[in-house]
C-alpha cells in the first residue's frame, strides 16, 4: 500500500514536470512581462483616448464596438480586443511560440535536453500548453483592465446588442468572457504555426518572421475577391466572428465554424511540429 502511495505523487510530479519547467523558463524572460504590461496598457490608453476625444466628428470610426465606449465602459474590453486581434495579439502569440524550440537551440540547451530520456511529444505539447497559458494571462489582463478602466472612465451600464436588444451588466460580462475565450482559441493557430517554424529553424527570429509573413500573406490573399473561395479554409478569416456573440439571438453558425477551423489548424500544425521535431537531430 505504501509503495503504491509513494509512486502516485512521483508519477504526478513527472507528468507536470515539463509544464513547470517550461513555465519557469518563460517567466525568466523579460519579454514576457513587457508583453503583459503592453496588453494591460491597451485598455487604459484606449479609455483615455476615447475620453479625451469625446463625441468628436470621428466618434463612429475605428474597430468594432469602439464608438459605443463613449456611453458605456462595458465596451472597453471589446474595443481593446478589436484593436489587438488583427495584428498585435498574433504578433504576441508568434513571439512566444517561436522562441519555444528555436530559442533553446540558440542557447545551446536543446541538445542537452534531447540527450536526456525525454519524450519529444510530451515536450512539444508542454511548450504549446505553456504558450497558451501565457496568452491566457495576457487575455485576462486585457479583460480585467478593460472592465476596470471602463468602470473608472465611463461607468458600467446595460449593453445594447448589435440587434438592438438590451443586456444586463452581468449578462454582458458573461458574453464578453466568451468573446475573450473565442479570441484565445483563435490565437492557438498562431501558436501552433510559430511552434512549427520554431522546430524547423534554429533561429527564433527567423521563426517569428516566417510566422508573421505567412499570416500577412494569407490576410492579403483572402482580401481579393478572386481568392474568396479560400476564405472558409483559412483560420484568419474567422478571427472577427466573435461579434456574433452580441446578436440576439446569438448567431452560433459562424462561431462554431470558427472554432472548428481553429481546432483543425491548431491540431494539424502542432502534429506537423511534433513529426518534424521527432526527426530533429539531437546534435542540432
Amino acid at each position: 500500500m505504501s509503495s503504491h502511495g509513494s509512486m502516485a505523487p512521483e508519477m504526478q510530479g513527472h507528468a507536470w514536470g515539463p509544464l513547470r519547467r517550461e513555465w519557469t523558463k518563460l517567466l525568466f524572460q523579460r519579454r514576457s512581462y513587457l508583453i503583459w504590461v503592453g496588453m494591460l496598457a491597451i485598455p487604459f490608453l484606449a479609455s483615455v483616448a476615447i475620453k479625451l476625444a469625446g463625441n468628436g466628428p470621428n466618434a463612429n470610426e475605428g474597430p468594432a464596438f469602439l464608438s459605443r465606449v463613449l456611453g458605456n465602459g462595458m465596451y472597453v474590453p471589446l474595443a481593446s480586443l478589436s484593436a489587438l486581434l488583427p495584428f498585435l495579439l498574433p504578433m504576441a502569440a508568434s513571439m512566444v511560440a517561436s522562441y519555444m524550440v528555436a530559442g533553446e537551440s540558440e542557447l545551446g540547451t536543446l541538445r542537452i535536453i534531447l540527450l536526456r530520456p525525454v519524450k519529444r511529444g510530451s515536450m512539444i505539447l508542454a511548450k504549446w500548453v505553456v504558450a497558451m497559458l501565457y496568452l491566457a494571462v495576457g487575455f485576462l489582463l486585457v479583460l480585467a483592465g478593460g472592465v476596470l478602466f471602463g468602470w473608472l472612465f465611463f461607468g458600467l451600464h446595460p449593453m445594447v446588442t448589435l440587434s438592438g436588444t438590451t443586456l444586463s451588466v452581468a449578462h454582458g460580462l458573461g458574453l464578453t468572457g466568451l468573446v475573450f475565450l473565442y479570441g484565445l482559441a483563435a490565437m492557438s493557430c498562431m501558436v501552433s504555426l510559430a511552434l512549427l517554424f520554431s522546430v524547423i529553424t534554429d533561429s527564433s527570429l527567423t521563426a517569428l518572421i516566417a510566422t508573421v509573413v505567412v499570416y500577412i500573406v494569407v490576410q492579403i490573399v483572402i482580401a481579393f475577391s478572386y481568392f474568396a473561395w479560400l476564405k472558409p479554409w483559412v483560420f484568419p478569416n474567422y478571427f472577427l466572428e466573435y461579434v456574433n456573440f452580441f446578436r440576439d439571438p446569438i448567431n452560433w453558425t459562424p462561431i462554431v465554424k470558427g472554432l472548428e477551423a481553429f481546432a483543425s489548424w491548431s491540431a494539424g500544425l502542432t502534429l506537423l511540429a511534433y513529426l518534424w521535431f521527432r526527426r530533429k537531430d539531437v546534435l542540432s
